[in-house]
């Protein structure tokens, strides 16, 4: 037996079962709930928000402006120099440094820059500035006193040349001629050669007296300046003491005025034939000493 078909309702796109009075008024007031909810969300961000930057805003002093933001520097010359990025590359007027001040703590590390130095305008009159000019001497003044004061030191360095020259000639005769002889015999035997310069008989000069006749062997006035040895020093120690007597000699020294006016000698062993047309003054050591006054 087959069962018995039941009736179905066919689903019909536009039926709607009816809904209940109060469901239906629930669902009414979904809208206005959803609205208000997010109207207070809203304040709740934007007071949140608001309440953040005040607070950062208060890290700021009041009195302290803000500084603008602005782009890194980007050329290179804005990169190697060591001014701000804002300034130019004019030139810019620096204080000057006027002075020192001292602070209240007693330390002298504070300078005030000065705003400025005024200028000080010297006007120099038309009569001043011809006498100054007046004043100024001529080149060629100018030029002979620059050759006369060469010329003057030429001949300073001349004369030291000979003093020198002649003073090294005497030392050499005192050296070979009585380096053995006491500090008088040896003041004697170049008080000799002294007044020979000053005799017309003999050369001018200290060196030409000690070398006449070295020319030719054995007819020299002495010895050693013709007897054919070198004339090297071998005593280093008696070769100072002569140049020391040859300075005290030229200097004047009054130790040797007994020697007067003599002008030759000769050593004791042995006997010249002039020493018999001479008068015959005194004998110092091995030495006696003549005038031929």
């Amino acid at each position: 037996m087959k069962p018995a078909k039941r009736a179905h309702r066919r689903f019909e796109p536009d039926f709607h079962e009816p809904l209940e009075p109060e469901r239906a008024g629930m669902l009414g007031y979904l809208p206005y709930a959803f609205a208000g909810a997010m109207l207070v969300a809203s304040f709740a961000f934007a007071g949140h928000y608001m309440g953040r930057n005040a607070d950062a805003h208060a890290l700021v002093a009041e009195d302290e402006p803000l500084l603008a933001v602005t782009s890194p520097v980007s050329t290179l010359i804005e990169k190697g120099s060591l001014m701000p990025s804002d300034a130019t590359l004019d030139l810019t007027s620096l204080p000057i440094i006027r002075e020192q001040e001292v602070v209240s703590t007693g330390k002298g590390d504070y300078i005030s820059p000065d705003q400025g130095v005024p200028e000080v305008a010297v006007r120099l009159e038309p009569q001043k500035i011809e006498k100054r000019l007046a004043m100024t001497p001529p080149v060629w003044k100018l030029e002979s006193t620059f050759k006369l004061k060469r010329n003057e030191k030429q001949k300073v360095v001349a004369e030291r040349r000979i003093r020198l020259a002649e003073e090294n000639c005497l030392a050499k005769a005192v050296y070979f001629e009585a380096r053995s002889e006491s500090e008088l015999g040896q003041l004697a035997v170049a008080k000799v050669i002294l007044n020979r310069v000053k005799d017309p008989n003999y050369p001018k000069t200290i060196c030409g007296v000690v070398y006449q006749g070295s020319d030719r062997r054995n007819s020299c006035q002495f010895s050693f300046a013709c007897d054919g040895v070198a004339d090297d020093v071998k005593n280093q120690e008696a070769w100072d003491h002569s140049k020391l007597i040859a300075q005290k000699a030229i200097a004047g020294d009054q130790t040797i005025r007994i020697i007067g006016a003599a002008t030759n000698y000769h050593a004791d062993y042995v006997s010249p034939k002039w020493a018999k047309d001479m008068r015959k003054l005194i004998k110092i050591g091995r030495h006696i000493f003549y005038s031929d006054s």
